[in-house]
């Protein structure tokens, strides 16, 4: 899939899930932002990433396989890898400053639980948090912890550098000089953020740091991001397609 045939499967996303009932459905990551990566043949190299919101987690099961139908044809018909996460209604509404709701498309594929435009807004007006700057904080650190959790396991170079990638942006957004004099230490670097700007850490990031070293820290610190941002373990929450090797 090339850049060019991005417009094309929003157009066939649409298309898909516009009968789709029980569920709300959007886009998020770097196809939503526009900011996809392409290899050296000009082929997309990025996922396509989804968020389907669930009333509740008694519809999680009957999602998941709708899902995992729509996504297959999806995946096959534009070549294209596709991560879809499940969201609990409840979770999805006071997760506001997760990563993945500040890159979601401002639009819905489908709209099947009403949710309109207002699930699009941002934080910290509507009484949830009082914009309190130090919730914006913690939640933006969810991301450096996860990913030096994830180097432990996969692939260390590339994660280590998308620890790093993200914490050099939060020290110029927030203005963190214990990020930006702290890249070579990162568990450190976010102790001191956290103790000298008066945050509360998420679980995801409090696990990550309590235990850096533990053999199954990977897991735990994954699990606990998405039970902060969906409401539901990893399992449970994500579907994952690749393209069917053709014949």
């Amino acid at each position: 899939m090339r850049s060019e045939d991005v417009p094309l499967l929003f157009q066939e996303l649409a298309r898909a899930f516009a009968d789709v009932t029980g569920m709300s459905v959007a886009a998020t990551g770097s196809l939503a932002r526009g900011d996809h990566r392409t290899g050296p043949g000009g082929d997309i190299v990025s996922n396509l990433d989804l968020v389907h919101v669930v009333a509740d987690g008694a519809d999680v099961a009957q999602v998941r396989a709708v899902v995992a139908r729509i996504m297959r044809r999806i995946s096959d018909g534009f070549r294209i890898e596709t991560t879809s996460v499940l969201a609990v209604l409840p979770v999805f509404r006071l997760a506001g400053h997760a990563h993945y709701r500040m890159s979601m498309r401002p639009e819905w594929f489908c709209d099947g639980l009403g949710l309109g435009q207002a699930a699009f807004d941002r934080p910290g007006g509507d009484g949830r948090d009082g914009g309190d700057p130090r919730t914006a904080l913690a939640w933006a650190l969810q991301p450096v912890p996860y990913y030096l959790a994830k180097a432990t396991v996969l692939d260390p170079p590339t994660n280590l550098a998308k620890a790093r990638n993200h914490a050099t942006r939060l020290a110029d957004r927030f203005d963190l000089e214990e990020l930006r004099d702290g890249l070579d230490n990162l568990p450190r670097a976010l102790r001191a953020v956290i103790a000298g700007r008066g945050v509360t850490p998420l679980d995801s990031t409090a696990r990550y740091l309590d235990t850096p070293t533990h053999p199954a820290i990977a897991q735990v610190v994954r699990d606990a991001v998405f039970v902060e941002g969906m409401g539901l373990s990893s399992a449970d929450s994500m579907v994952t397609m690749l393209p069917s090797v053709p014949n």
